[in-house]
């Protein structure tokens, strides 16, 4: 039977805005219905410092900084006893954490990667996935972007690689 892992990408106090509200409701179904189905449940989450580079190269104000009440992930969807969470300081989830060894670990083919932001950390962490030869789901409506111009233009991006992205209802019927 092939094991299968839910990684939530970046849903962290400081991160969370108005733009991904929606999202949160899917996110917590699609964890409870994994948590039923005994998936394991990883949490990729932005551990950075205050002079981090990305914050200069992309113009933003530091945030989701190391030691801070900001890089806990959100309440609703708090992680559980067993769940596992990765600190990542680069956009994709797998780039220079254990994740990769800690899935293979654990006998997962396959991830569904949700999260914000859809065309960022969300579309790195699928490729990184894919790449490393995971079969990957990305649920579009388990996802969200600043841009929703950008967050359609991602799913062209995964659906010429295969890779799949139904809704969370079609996802769950397939019985994931």
């Amino acid at each position: 039977m092939m094991k299968k892992a839910v990684i939530v990408v970046d849903m962290q106090k400081d991160n969370v805005g108005r733009f991904c509200k929606h999202i949160i409701p899917n996110i917590k179904r699609l964890l409870e219905e994994a948590r039923k189905r005994g998936y394991l449940i990883v949490y990729g989450c932005d551990s950075r410092y205050p002079d981090d580079f990305l914050f200069k190269r992309l113009g933003q104000k530091p945030r989701t900084i190391r030691g801070t009440k900001g890089v806990e992930v959100i309440d609703e969807l708090a992680p559980k006893q067993g769940d596992v969470v990765v600190e990542k300081r680069m956009l994709s989830v797998f780039f220079g954490t254990d994740l990769d060894f800690t899935l293979r670990h654990r006998g997962v083919s396959t991830i569904i990667v949700t999260g914000i932001v859809t065309e960022g950390c969300v579309l790195k962490t699928a490729l990184d996935g894919f790449e490393l030869g995971y079969e990957v789901t990305v649920p579009r409506d388990c996802c969200a972007s600043l841009n929703p111009s950008n967050h359609e233009a991602t799913f062209h991006i995964l659906e010429v690689l295969k890779i799949s992205s139904p809704t969370l209802e079609e996802l769950l019927e397939k019985e994931m």
